[in-house]
């Protein structure tokens, strides 16, 4: 007995002597390509280590490998797939022969992971791809267990290059510590890195590994922050032939255009793209995702609905069906002037639509509410589509100012210079709000329908004014012109006729100017033409109690201003039939900061008012046609004598012409 119990001891001595003294008689070295062969047939690419070479058993088994490569894919550009520094691994030894692999030290000092794609879609990680033919059946194996201590990766690097969508990602700095007690157990990665050159922090849990290597589903939970973008998501990974991954996502990108150059994407400084905030749950793969029951904020428009993106292409491409309480377009379009008095004049300023060329669209919108710079329109349904610089907005459902209708508008940023066009056609529009908010004036009221298409180009506000190009016409129901009363003027200047007190005169017609006065329609319609940025209305006709009217004229949209001729018709019954009536011409001029409204003069004297008006001069200026002889002065050089139209002009003019305007009074 005590024979064998000697034996026993001695072998055991024996066994430690082999594992203390073995790692330094036995030359690692010489069985470097026998390791670089085993490694090679194992991941199906040539695999080669550094002449330093280390590997001990005591106090645990470790190896240390420098400079290991793994080669790259054939056809790919650059010598190697992964390069690591340095290696140490720490493993178990009396877990292995229980099957399962228990490494208590996995340290990686400065491993470079080249990863590429071709424009054809060929990866270089597919190690699939280079097996033999039955080679994936491997996977149906039985999986060893796998445990890890201390693992972590030092001051590593990767570097993506995605030729198929023209982008490359790069990640420096690269510090992580992760965490594998079982591959039934969670693998939690913490650390933090520069991607593209920002600070950036990752968190991640993925349960559980086992799952992924049997290609069965896994969970994913991601927590990162990158600059100063925020991204998190609780995913379930299915990783098989093509990754896919659903589960609730949110992501808070305060400074959109920093995040999107994270993410190879350029976006052109224009106003808008600040900031974009959506939450959801995603189904994706590695080049798209749909994203529904989703919030998005993207700039001032919040949304909710369903959203889909794409970044497979030169440029990213979204798309889906939204719902809004407002569209807020003011931030993307030329600001209005700051001058609060009257009409804005057009503004020299460049027009900035490059940020069309940041993304590609198509969208289907509901909202509430758009606002377009002063205009506000009402409930309204929009398809959206942007494609490589051009927008075109169909809008099948528009209301505005309390009317309904459709319009289309395009706006093509691909050339130099850009253009836009469109068409409306609107019906049952409260008049007073919405000429308020588009000419600054609150002087017409009434229902009104019109319809109106266009065509510009031009780098500013001012350009496409003096561009414009198009047609259309209005027809305003039971309605009234604020401030004046046409009838009344028209019957004061028939006393012209009658002989008449001028001072009579000029009161009736102030009265009539006054701003409790106002000319009551029953329709007022007009037709128009534009030729470079010149509005031609062939006709324009007003029916109503007393008064009927026609006219014509032109309005300059570049210089802002008005020539419009009536031919008002008062009489004295309300339908103007078996009425005593009068036709004096008017004229409406001015700006469309001050329009003016009087007698047209020049009319009323060519008309062959002249001779009554001659008569009428002496009782105005209170003189006689004869001069005086006594006080003539003998050396006073001639003067001539003013024509009749001259002399009724002058008199029409001081009579009917328009009423001094605010400032002009201040200036007295």
């Amino acid at each position: 007995m005590s024979r064998i119990l000697f034996f026993l001891v001695a072998l055991v001595a024996v066994a430690i002597a082999v594992l203390i003294f073995a790692p330094g008689i036995i030359p690692v070295a010489a069985y470097k390509d026998r390791i670089e062969l085993a490694a090679s047939n194992a991941v199906g690419r040539d695999v080669t280590i550094g002449d330093n070479l280390s590997f001990r058993i005591i106090p645990h088994t470790a190896f240390h490998v420098e400079n290991l490569e793994i080669a790259n894919a054939d056809g790919f550009e650059g010598d190697y797939l992964a390069r690591v520094s340095e290696a140490d691994i720490g493993v178990k030894l009396f877990s292995l022969l229980s099957g399962a692999v228990e490494v208590d030290r996995f340290i990686l000092t400065e491993p470079d992971i080249v990863l590429a794609r071709t424009s054809d879609g060929r990866v270089n990680w597919n190690f699939a791809a280079d097996d033999e033919p039955g080679a994936a059946q491997t996977s149906d194996r039985e999986t060893r267990d796998i445990r890890f201590g201390d693992m972590r990766i030092i001051s590593g690097k990767a570097h993506f290059s995605d030729n198929a969508a023209g982008k490359s990602y790069a990640a420096e700095a690269i510090n992580l510590t992760v965490t594998l007690n079982s591959l039934a157990e969670p693998l939690e990665a913490h650390g933090n890195m520069l991607l593209q050159g920002a600070p950036s922090k990752i968190d991640i849990v993925l349960t559980s590994l086992a799952d992924m290597l049997r290609k069965e589903p896994g969970n994913l939970k991601i927590d990162l922050k990158i600059g100063s973008a925020v991204l998190g998501a609780d995913l379930t990974i299915d990783p098989g032939a093509t990754l896919g991954y659903k589960g609730p996502v949110r992501l808070d990108a305060p400074d959109l255009p920093a995040f999107a150059a994270l993410l190879g994407l350029d976006l052109a400084e224009a106003p808008g793209f600040d900031r974009l905030t959506l939450a959801g749950e995603v189904d994706g793969g590695s080049t798209s995702l749909r994203l529904s029951n989703s919030d998005l904020t993207f700039d001032d428009i919040t949304a909710q609905g369903a959203l889909r993106f794409d970044w497979s292409g030169i440029r990213p491409k979204a798309g889906g069906v939204l719902s809004t309480d407002k569209l807020d377009l003011r931030r993307y379009l030329p600001p209005p002037s700051e001058n609060a008095a009257g009409f804005p004049a057009w503004s020299e300023a460049p027009i900035n639509f490059s940020s069309l060329r940041n993304v590609d669209a198509d969208f289907d919108i509901s909202t509430d509410a758009i606002f377009l710079n002063d205009l506000e329109l009402g409930q309204s349904r929009l398809k959206l589509v942007v494609d490589n610089g051009r927008l075109t907005a169909d809008i099948p459902e528009l209301a505005m100012y309390g009317g309904q209708g459709s319009g289309r508008v395009v706006v093509n940023a691909r050339g130099a210079t850009p253009s836009l066009s469109g068409n409306f056609d609107m019906g049952a529009v409260q008049a007073q709000p919405f000429s308020l908010d588009l000419l600054k004036h609150d002087n017409l009221l009434g229902l009104g329908s019109f319809k109106f298409n266009f065509a510009a180009s031009g780098a500013s506000q001012a350009a496409i004014m003096s561009s414009m190009d198009g047609a259309g016409g209005f027809d305003i129901a039971n309605g009234a012109l604020k401030g004046v009363n046409i009838a009344k003027i028209a019957r004061a200047a028939a006393t012209l006729q009658q002989g008449f007190n001028p001072a009579t005169l000029a009161s009736a017609i102030s009265e009539a100017r006054g701003p409790t006065e106002q000319t009551d329609f029953s329709e007022l319609l007009s037709n128009f033409k534009i030729t470079n940025g010149l509005v031609n209305a062939p006709t324009i006709t007003l029916n109503g109690p007393y008064l009927t009217m026609t006219g014509r004229g032109d309005i300059n949209l570049p210089l802002q201003t008005i020539d419009l001729r009536l031919s008002p018709r008062a009489t004295d019954s309300i339908d103007g039939s078996g009425a005593r009536s009068v036709t004096i011409p008017m004229r409406i001029g001015g700006t469309f900061s001050k329009p003016t409204i009087g007698i047209d003069a020049e009319a009323l004297v060519l008309s062959g008012a002249q001779n009554t008006l001659r008569d009428v001069l002496k009782g105005v200026t209170g003189g006689n046609e004869e001069e005086d002889e006594s006080t003539a002065d003998e050396n006073a050089e001639p003067q001539d004598e003013p024509t009749p139209e001259e002399a009724a002009l002058g008199l029409l003019d001081s009579l009917f012409g328009s009423p001094p305007s605010e400032e002009d009074k201040k200036g007295e």
